[in-house]
């Protein structure tokens, strides 16, 4: 007769912090897109890309925009389902990300008009 041993276990009440490259990634690529269009914007004429730079940097606004809100998005989840609240840092994640899709629409609706 055998006798089944069964070993102790413990349940995981937090889900365990996971690597924040993705949201790191979108939110640097974000930033350079709006570095760019900044420098698109007062770049002159006579430059090499000076023909580009009229309606450009709306665009890199608008794409800036977008990126920023998709990183503080994903940041504000992910640091939601961590602290399994409402903290100061979810809502400030999530306050980031709603300006940032404001500035994309408006930008857009510049850049549109």
């Amino acid at each position: 007769m055998t006798t089944l041993i069964e070993r102790p276990w413990t349940e995981v009440t937090r889900v365990p912090r996971r690597s924040m490259v993705v949201e790191s990634t979108i939110g640097i690529v974000g930033v350079l897109a709006a570095a760019v269009g900044a420098w698109m914007y007062y770049v002159p004429a006579d430059w090499l890309l000076g023909g580009l730079a009229a309606g450009w940097y709306l665009g890199m606004f608008v794409g800036a925009g977008v990126l920023l809100a998709t990183a503080f998005g994903l940041y504000a989840r992910s640091a939601f389902k961590a602290d399994g609240a409402w903290t100061t840092r979810v809502t400030f994640a999530t306050m980031l990300g709603v300006a940032a899709a404001i500035g994309a629409v408006t930008f857009a609706l510049i850049w549109i008009l």
